[in-house]
């Protein structure tokens, strides 16, 4: 019996720190970017991007606290390399620097 508790107790410590522990106003911010560039709406790009940025700056505090410095700071230089694949209206470098954003804030709101 308390072999199947601490199989049970360490089950779910393990599956519990595989899941995402917030971020989901990047995530949904991120999502509607990628819906407007499936639908090439550079301008709603444009301003998603501005809105994702002020997300950055806002939650910059948490994000230092969660992730690394190589981890913010790459998310930082990534939604600036995002800003200017979308000026350029570079729907290839949109995509790599949206999946960008995306892997590293995975990175850091997993636990």
């Amino acid at each position: 019996m308390l072999k199947k508790g601490i199989l049970l107790f360490l089950l779910v410590i393990v599956t519990g720190c595989t899941n995402r522990i917030g971020g989901d106003i990047f995530f949904n911010q991120i999502d509607e970017l990628q819906n407007s560039l499936n639908h090439s709406e550079w301008e709603q790009l444009t301003n998603g991007t501005t809105e994702l940025k002020s997300l950055y700056e806002g939650k910059k505090w948490t994000l230092q606290l969660l992730g690394d410095e190589e981890e913010y700071e790459g998310l930082y230089e990534s939604i600036n390399q995002l800003s200017a694949a979308i000026k350029e209206k570079d729907k290839t470098q949109t995509r790599v620097s949206l999946a960008s954003v995306r892997t590293l804030l995975q990175n850091i709101y997993t636990m």
